[in-house]
C-alpha cells in the first residue's frame, strides 16, 4: 500500500478520535453542569427534578420560540418567591444543522397577559419591517422601538400592557431580554446563552424582577 493509499485512512482515524473526544468532553460537561446545577437549587430552595418533561405552555398564536419549535428540557428545577411560580431550565432546539441551548426563567401568575414575543431588533428585522410592518413601535419611546422587536396577534391589548413606565424599565438594560408571555405564563431569557450555575441566582433575581414587573403592567 502506498503513501498516498494511506493518508485517507489516517485522515480518517484522526476525525473519528477528534470526533470521539468532542463528544466525551460534551458528555463530561453536561454532567458537571447537572450537578452543579442540583446543589445551586438546593441553595436557593428550588426543587431539581433533572430532565425530561417540562414546564406546561399554553397553546398560542405561532408568536413564540418555545411554540414553534420542538425542543428537549434539561436541568428543570421549580420553586416560588413573591407570588410568583417558577421554573428555570435549559431549552435545546434545532436551528437547521445547529443545535442550540439557552436558559430560561418561566413565571406564572394569577394575572392574563396578551400573546406577544419580545426581543432584541437586527438589521434584517428593520427591512422585513419597512415591507410588512409586523413590529408594534411606540412613537413616545424611539429608543425602545429602536431596540427591540415586539410582535402580537393582540395589538390593542400589548399597547395597553406595554405602558410608559415598562417602555421606560425596559430601555434601561445594557443588554436586551427575549421576553414572551400569554396568559398567566411569562418567560424571560438570553437568546442562545445558557447561565453558568454560579450567575443562576443573580440570574433568577434579574428575571424574577422583569416578570414583576410584566404582571405589575397587566389588567
Amino acid at each position: 500500500m502506498s503513501s498516498h493509499d494511506v493518508i485517507p485512512f489516517v485522515m480518517f482515524g484522526l476525525f473519528f478520535v477528534v470526533m470521539a473526544a468532542v463528544i466525551v468532553a460534551s458528555v463530561l460537561y453536561a454532567k458537571k453542569r447537572t450537578r452543579e446545577l442540583t446543589e445551586v437549587a438546593q441553595r436557593i430552595g428550588f426543587l431539581f427534578t433533572g430532565n425530561g418533561r417540562g414546564p406546561s405552555f399554553p397553546s398560542q398564536p405561532r408568536i413564540s420560540m418555545l411554540q414553534r419549535t420542538r425542543g428537549r428540557f434539561s436541568n428543570v428545577m421549580t420553586g416560588s418567591s413573591g407570588g410568583l411560580q417558577i421554573s428555570l431550565f435549559d431549552y435545546s432546539y434545532s436551528a437547521g444543522k445547529s443545535s442550540i441551548t439557552q436558559t430560561v426563567a418561566s413565571f406564572s401568575q394569577d394575572k392574563q397577559l396578551p400573546p406577544f414575543a419580545l426581543r432584541p431588533e437586527n438589521f434584517l428585522d428593520r427591512i422585513g419591517d419597512a415591507l410588512v410592518h409586523n413590529d408594534i413601535d411606540f412613537d413616545s419611546n424611539p429608543e425602545f422601538s429602536k431596540r427591540y422587536l415586539l410582535k402580537s396577534p393582540d395589538e390593542a391589548g400589548v399597547r395597553r400592557l406595554f405602558t410608559s413606565s415598562l417602555l421606560t424599565y425596559l430601555e434601561q438594560f445594557q443588554t436586551t431580554w427575549y421576553v414572551e408571555g400569554t396568559g398567566p405564563l411569562l418567560i424571560v431569557y438570553h437568546g442562545g446563552r445558557t447561565v453558568r450555575p454560579s450567575d443562576l441566582p443573580a440570574f433568577l433575581e434579574e428575571t424574577s424582577r422583569i416578570a414583576r414587573t410584566f404582571f405589575a403592567a397587566a389588567l
